[in-house]
């Protein structure tokens, strides 16, 4: 066997040549999974974490074990949905840590 030209190559001969989304983008692939083998218009799949990330930064330096293939479609559907849980969960951290700087259960003073 040659050794892999690069690391989607070496990810699409590890795991398939078909997209590897199962529903992460949001939406129920026939199959259980996507089956997609490129990403429209010339582009191919890409390798990418097989759960995203919300920060670009963590998704560059997952190792090669986490990477699976993606269609582009999927993937940035994906990234999108992963980035909205995660600042809806910050959200509710700053909402909860203000609670306690001030007292709203407390009646106003007269």
């Amino acid at each position: 066997m040659t050794k892999p030209v690069n690391v989607l190559t070496a990810v699409l001969e590890a795991h398939g040549k078909t997209c590897a989304c199962r529903g992460t983008c949001g939406t129920e692939h026939s199959g259980l999974r996507c089956d997609a083998t490129h990403s429209g218009k010339g582009k191919p799949l890409l390798a990418a974490p097989q759960y995203p990330n919300a920060s670009d930064t963590q998704n560059a330096a997952a190792p090669f074990e986490d990477l699976r293939p993606w269609c582009w479609k999927c993937w940035r559907d994906a990234l999108n949905r992963e980035r909205e849980r995660a600042a809806d969960m910050r959200r509710r951290e700053l909402e909860e840590g203000q609670v306690s700087l001030f007292d709203v259960d407390r009646e106003p003073a007269a």
